[in-house]
Formats: C-alpha cells, sequence, structure tokens
C-alpha cells in the first residue's frame, strides 16, 4: 500500500509543553505501548512498503531520532532524510522546508500524534477525530458537506462553528506536484505561525480534500495528555486489560484461568530472596484480578528492542540481571524427583498438545521445511530425533528445581540505569501444578528466547515473512548480536546447549497463543525450527 509513498513527519517542535519529559528526549521517541511513539505509526507503513520518509527535525534532537531508526531499520534499503528547522515559525514553515524533497504521493505526520492508519488512500484527505464542540477553540476544526468534502477550515476558532471535526495531524497529498506548487505560494502568519491550514487551503482551489474520520486517535503533545495516553494503553495478551489508576497501581484483571497461579505466587514469595524483585502486590476481592505497584520503568524490551545501547551497556545490563537471577535460583534450591515428571510434561507433552492445535497441518508435518532458502529437517524430525537429548533434560531436572518468576523475558522485566533496580512483573506461578518451583534453566531459556531468538522483534513487528508451502522467508529490520549474552551465559556456568533446546521448544509451543497475529505464528515456527536443527547438528 505505502511503495508508491512518501512519509513526511513534522518533529521540529521542542516539546516543551511536555517539559521536564522532552528535556532529555524527543517527544516522538516517548514511550507509547512500550515502544517509542512514533513507532506506532511508522512499523505498520513499513511493513506495508514505506520506504521513504523525511523527518524535519531541530539541531538539539537530530542526532539522537536519527540513531534510533538507524539501529531499528538498518537492515531495510530505507531512505530517511533529516530536515534541520533552525528557527521556528510554525508547522507551515516546516512543511515549506520540504519542498524540494517531495516526489511521490504524499502522507504528512505530526511528531506527536497517534491514531488508527486508513486502508483508503484514492484521494487527499485531512483525518479528524470527532470531539465535544466546546472545545473547539483547541484545535483545528474542518467542516465538511454530506459527501465529506472539506468545504471550511478553523484555526482554532474564537468563535462557535458549525463543525466537530477536530484536524488530528494526519494528511495525505494524492496531487504532489500541486502540494509542491502550493508551497512555493507565501503564506501568512495565523496566530503569530505560519499555520498548514493555509496551505491546505491553497490546495483546495485546484483539488478537493475530504474528511477521513479516525475512531481513536491519541494526542502526546501536552504533560497531561501523555499521561492519559500512558495510563490507558500497556501491551497485552488478548485476555488481558491493565489499568493504571490514580495512587499508581497497576491493575490487572485476566479471563485467562493462570491469572490466579499468578495471585498465588505473589503470595507465597513473601519473605524469599524473589520478594525483593517485584513490585508491591495488592490482592483485590476479584478472583481474575489484582494489583501491583505502578514503576516508570522502560522494560528491557523496550531497551535492547529499540534504544541505540553500545555493546558495553548491553553487556553490563543484562550481566547485572542474569548475576541476580542466579543468586536466587542457587539460594532457594529444593530438591523433588517430581520435577522431573514436571519439566517433561513442560517440555514434551505441552510442546506436542498445542503444536496439533495450529491450523497449519501441512507445514508442522513437512519432512523438511526451507528457510531463506536453507534446508531444515520438519518438525516431527527434529522431536523424534532430539528426544533422548530432551529426556535427559528431564531427567537431570532435580538438580534445577528452585524459585522461578517462569516467564523473565524482557518484557517483563522493569529497569531504571539511573539505579540499576530491576523489578519483575507478570509471573506464571504454574509449572504444571500451582508452585513458585520450577526447573530454572526454564527461566533462562526465556530469557535466550529474546535475544537470540529475537522474541521482542517479532512481538513488535520488527520483521517480515511469507510462506509458499514448506517454503518460508524470514527476515528482520535490524541485525543481532547475540553472542554478547550468550558469552555472559557461559561465563556464569550455564549450560547453553540446554537452554537452546528448551529456547526451541518454547517457540513450537507458544505458536497456539499467537493465534491473533498468523505472521508472527510463522516467524516463532520457522525460529523453532533453526533452533532445534541446530540441537540436531550439535
Amino acid at each position: 500500500m505505502y511503495q508508491n509513498k512518501q512519509l513526511i513527519i513534522l518533529a521540529a517542535g521542542h516539546g516543551t509543553r511536555l517539559y521536564p519529559l522532552t528535556l532529555t528526549m524527543p517527544k516522538l521517541l516517548l514511550s507509547v505501548n512500550q515502544k517509542p511513539a512514533i513507532y506506532n505509526m511508522i512499523i505498520p507503513m513499513i511493513h506495508d512498503g514505506l520506504r521513504d520518509i523525511t523527518i524535519v527535525v531541530n539541531e538539539e534532537n537530530k542526532n539522537i531520532i536519527k540513531s534510533f531508526l538507524d539501529k531499528s531499520f538498518e537492515n531495510l534499503k530505507m531512505r530517511i532524510n533529516y530536515i534541520i528547522q533552525r528557527k521556528f515559525e510554525g508547522p507551515g514553515k516546516a512543511l515549506e522546508l520540504v519542498k524540494n524533497k517531495i516526489k511521490k504521493e504524499t502522507i504528512l505526520l505530526l511528531g506527536d500524534t497517534l491514531c488508527e492508519l486508513p486502508s483508503d488512500y484514492s484521494k487527499s484527505f485531512i483525518a479528524t477525530c470527532k470531539i465535544d464542540k466546546k472545545n473547539q477553540s483547541s484545535y483545528c476544526m474542518v467542516e465538511g458537506n454530506k459527501n465529506k468534502e472539506i468545504i471550511n477550515i478553523y484555526d482554532k476558532p474564537k468563535e462557535k462553528v458549525n463543525t466537530n471535526d477536530a484536524v488530528i495531524g494526519l494528511y495525505f497529498f494524492k496531487n504532489y506536484e500541486l502540494l509542491k506548487e502550493v508551497l512555493n505560494i507565501k503564506i501568512d502568519k495565523i496566530h503569530n505561525e505560519y499555520q498548514l491550514s493555509s496551505y491546505f487551503n491553497l490546495y483546495m482551489q485546484k483539488e478537493k480534500m475530504y474528511i477521513l474520520n479516525t475512531p481513536s486517535w491519541n494526542d502526546i503533545g501536552t504533560l497531561e495528555n501523555y499521561r492519559k495516553v500512558t495510563q490507558n494503553n500497556f501491551n497485552s495478551r488478548c485476555f488481558n486489560s491493565l489499568y493504571l489508576n490514580d495512587l499508581s497501581i497497576l491493575y490487572k484483571t485476566s479471563s485467562y484461568e493462570k491469572i490466579t497461579s499468578e495471585i498465588d505466587w505473589y503470595k507465597e514469595i513473601v519473605g524469599t530472596d524473589f520478594y525483593e524483585i517485584v513490585p508491591k502486590f495488592y490482592e483485590t476481592k476479584f478472583h481474575n484480578e489484582y494489583g501491583v505497584e505502578f514503576y516508570d520503568y522502560l522494560t528491557l524490551s523496550e531497551y535492547f528492542t529499540f534504544y541505540p545501547l553500545l555493546d558495553f551497556n548491553k553487556k553490563y545490563i543484562f550481566s547485572e540481571i542474569l548475576k541476580r537471577l542466579m543468586n536466587i535460583y542457587n539460594r532457594t534450591k529444593k530438591t523433588s524427583l517430581l520435577f522431573n515428571q514436571y519439566t517433561e510434561e513442560m517440555l514434551i507433552k505441552k510442546t506436542r498438545y498445542r503444536i496439533n492445535k495450529w491450523e497449519e497441518k501441512e507445514l508442522v508435518n513437512s519432512e523438511y521445511v526451507y528457510i531463506n532458502g536453507i534446508k531444515y529437517h520438519g518438525l516431527n524430525y527434529c522431536l523424534n530425533n532430539l528426544n533422548d537429548k530432551i529426556e535427559k533434560i528431564c531427567h537431570n531436572s532435580v538438580n534445577y528445581v528452585s524459585i522461578i518468576h517462569g516467564d523473565p523475558s524482557f518484557a517483563n522485566i522493569l529497569f531504571s540505569p539511573r539505579s540499576m533496580n530491576y523489578k519483575l512483573i507478570d509471573p506464571r506461578g504454574n509449572y504444571i501444578i500451582d508452585t513458585i518451583y520450577g526447573d530454572y534453566r526454564y527461566d533462562l531459556a526465556k530469557l535466550r528466547h529474546c535475544y537470540h531468538g529475537r522474541y521482542d522483534e517479532i512481538t513488535n513487528n520488527l520483521f517480515n515473512v511469507k510462506k509458499d508451502k514448506n517454503k518460508i522467508k524470514l527476515d528482520f529490520m535490524r541485525n543481532n548480536d547475540y553472542l554478547l549474552m550468550d558469552q555472559i551465559m557461559e561465563e556464569s556456568g550455564i549450560n547453553i546447549g540446554e537452554v537452546e533446546l528448551i529456547e526451541g521448544l518454547l517457540f513450537i509451543s507458544m505458536i497456539p497463543l499467537h493465534s491473533d497475529y498468523p505472521l508472527r505464528q510463522l516467524a516463532f515456527f520457522a525460529t523453532g525450527i533453526m533452533i532445534l536443527n541446530n540441537q540436531l547438528e550439535k
């Protein structure tokens, strides 16, 4: 859809209405949905073919924005231009600066706008959202006729106007030559700045623009609005919901039966070593809900997936959390032969049960799978021929039983780089039976499936995948340097081979849990097959 379009992002403002947040970070990189805000908009476009982006920046924020985008999309043939606006005179002047870069149908986006992307680019439009008419003076308002053709634009009107369609900061110009033409026309200031509405009016003198109503819109342009957006936007599975109240307690409600196991886990770890690295727990009167103290930290997933961290810092951050977890595992060890049986059910029975629920039966039963042109043994061959290795891991499980978290993926580890403080959220609380114990190699495999298996890149859609029968092409938008963390694992005395085998089984077993995103399931399958084949070779 976006192959023949270009995106212009206006991000030159200093975000003064968001101080103190934007004193150190541009507003389009502030965290929303556990990722930098602008990624919520551009990743879907990039998935659909966008490769041409121009960003208007200021002298202070150019380098940090460039470092984020260059790292995230280094494997794509992206053309990203940066235009510096040295004197801020309004968004109209910012748009004028890019006129020489306009060479195809143009999408214009303000850097603090988050909304649902349209599916129809057949005609020029201004995206709007319905607001209460008493707030008209705070917005640019547009009025349309019965065919949604725009007939009037009112820039922050002082008097009441006959519309409740507020402009949200997303625009599309089908006739890009006309757009370039009007950008050469001198306009007057409105409200002491050059406004986009002046250019829209000039554009509409020769070509119609239409109102495109969007069902959802988030404006993060002020501290108040940013708080509202982040308070109600948390990544979670389709069966979970999260809500942050005014007392900084994050409540989780779930229709998934395992939430009772999570509640029991929080209760049972009181007084143990794990209690020190989890948020304070709040029990509620509902059986499917609990609360935890909210920490305004980013997750390791966000830091490792999006931030352009130096290798030195990646190693230090990862080594610290691994050291803390290993200390807990070693101090809380227990002996129970029952866990040999539980581990067998987790790794063998659960994996086979879950993969049988996936609809891609032909792919699951293929003798060979071709991934990126390389021939791999199919899943059944892998499971059958790795059975002795898996049985050995299960048999030795008695030596690795300790209190575990159950799901210490990077998305569940909150991290403060200022204090080097870590907090783990969303425990599993179940290891076949409801228990705080389990084989801690399972926890280690959850860590490795993030940095080696690229779980967070897959869940954040930083990949492309295609399938043709038993042939899969899987590409990632950035490079991976997992050997850094593997080295730390090995220096800690961890058997990478055992952890990798569990990791491969994890990718296969999680496939049916992501039925709402079939492409993600394919990526998990391909990743699991490559990992299991690597274990075959070893």
